[in-house]
């Protein structure tokens, strides 16, 4: 069976959520998704001549879900939250912060791969919410602006999850 890691890169920006996504081959690669997250980011964010890298503190990183796929395909989604974050020109999605509280898995089956990363960033976004409101000794707040905070606290609505 093939693992693949997804990540979907993450910031607030005005009413919007601008999402990107990028994968791993975990089936090649092998190893500790843990750390190959991280592996990622820093290959990802931290260019060459910037003078600013970014660190992990920069980040919230939390592994959402995961899903099966055919024919025989593991993936295995995190999220990476950084008030800092630059996307590329032209790879970077956006979805309306009041979209996200409609997109949930009592929604309708996605019937297009955009619709479906629609649903993963919805999902993410809840549970990143559900950090930082259950956050008591600030480890996740730290990593985000005031403006941001709010937000979040706003889109929290519950995390997603089956009864079977």
């Amino acid at each position: 069976m093939k693992t693949i890691l997804e990540v979907f890169y993450l910031r607030i920006v005005g009413d919007h959520i601008r999402y990107q996504r990028k994968e791993a081959n975990l089936s090649r690669k092998g190893g500790d998704p843990d750390k190959m997250i991280w592996s990622l980011i820093k290959d990802s964010h931290n260019k060459p001549g910037e003078s600013e890298e970014m660190e992990e503190n920069d980040f919230i990183v939390h592994s959402t879900s995961w899903r099966y796929e055919r024919p025989g395909k593991v993936i295995l989604t995190y999220a990476a939250y950084s008030d800092e974050l630059k996307f590329e020109k032209g790879k970077a999605h956006n979805l309306s912060l009041q979209k996200l509280k409609t997109l949930t898995k009592k929604s309708r089956q996605p019937g297009s791969r955009a619709e479906l990363e629609k649903k993963v960033v919805s999902h993410a976004m809840r549970h990143i919410a559900f950090l930082i409101k259950t956050d008591d000794t600030n480890e996740f707040k730290k990593a985000l602006t005031p403006k941001a905070i709010t937000a979040f606290k706003k889109i929290w609505v519950s995390l997603a999850g089956r009864v079977f």
